[in-house]
């Protein structure tokens, strides 16, 4: 497949070339808009703690067979053309002008071949990872001509539906660090950076989150297509309160399977969200990277809007 892609980044005045890595404001609550920073949303390393990230019901149940059959994504190394897309810069800018933080994104049209990147410049992983992590296990699971056990079953949907940092410890002793930087190679992630310290700080990019996300859909060079099935699956039962960012569009029309990622750090809250969208006249992977200095609810509402203005904007093509 041809992709065609729009890198679009952002120059100030009297500054060199920056990217907004981040911005983030709450779905429920409208923030008071306030002036975008320019920084690049690198902040100094810092410690977080590995805690379960949400409350949840009961562990959900996954299908055997899948639902829906993704189109075919993009692969890594594949031609790279320029496309213009100046109506949905103009729309992200215009927005984005009127709220504090940093976002970048990439979307990528999968009906129609075509990328969009918008300062799509590196931030830390936090749980978008736990995919990777996934992914790791299954393949795993693949090269031994096994499945899921019923505790790793377990593990997994609490990791992926839940967000759950010590299910994601359990497996991420289970599998090594080793072999999740090996996966992350074979998926293409070249500029994913997995260091020994906490797996959330490890750093990424919006470009390599699409890589990952496209390993569980419809490519065999990683996972078979029943552990891709397995892996949407869990991706689409995310419990109701995390269910921000790419799942923002989400209707009864609009099928999503997405992992979201977030936590606090000095210089503010990142939130993060990568994942597969289909509808009747649209399919996409979208992945954002975002920093929120007036905290979670703010910075999850400008996740959220940027995630419908991509939605709306698929709808009608890129180009």
């Amino acid at each position: 497949m041809t992709t065609q892609l729009l890198d679009r980044r952002r120059l100030l005045v009297g500054a060199a070339p920056a990217a907004g890595l981040a911005l983030t404001a709450g779905c429920a609550a409208p923030g008071a808009p306030g002036t975008r920073t320019a920084s690049a949303a690198r902040s100094s390393t810092s410690s977080a703690s590995a805690t379960t990230q949400a409350k949840t019901p009961a562990t959900p149940t996954v299908p055997q067979t899948p639902e829906t059959t993704p189109s075919a994504t993009p692969t890594p190394g594949g031609t790279i053309r320029r496309v213009d897309a100046p109506a949905l810069a103009d729309r992200l800018d215009n927005y984005l002008d009127g709220r504090r933080g940093d976002l970048g994104l990439e979307l990528i049209d999968l009906r129609r071949g075509q990328s969009f990147r918008y300062d799509a410049e590196e931030g830390y992983c936090y749980s978008t990872v736990k995919v990777l992590v996934l992914t790791t296990l299954l393949h795993q699971l693949q090269s031994d001509d096994q499945q899921l056990s019923t505790r790793q079953r377990r593990l997994a949907e609490r990791m992926i539906t839940r967000s759950d940092n010590v299910a994601t410890e359990s497996l991420l002793a289970e599998v090594g660090r080793e072999e999740v930087r090996r996966v992350g190679k074979l998926v293409g992630m070249e500029h994913t950076h997995m260091d020994d310290g906490w797996w959330g700080l490890w750093r990424t990019t919006p470009g390599d989150l699409n890589l990952m996300v496209g390993a569980v859909l419809s490519s065999d060079a990683v996972l078979d297509g029943s552990r891709r099935a397995t892996a949407r699956f869990l991706m689409a039962d995310v419990v109701p309160e995390q269910r921000w960012g790419v799942f923002a569009p989400e209707s009864s029309r609009v099928h999503v399977a997405a992992k979201n990622g977030w936590g606090p750090l000095p210089d503010g809250y990142r939130l993060n969200s990568a994942g597969w969208v289909l509808a009747d006249d649209r399919e996409y992977q979208l992945a954002i990277l975002s920093t929120s200095p007036s905290g979670f609810r703010y910075g999850r509402r400008t996740i959220c809007e940027v995630a419908d203005i991509c939605h709306r904007a698929v709808q009608k093509g890129l180009s």
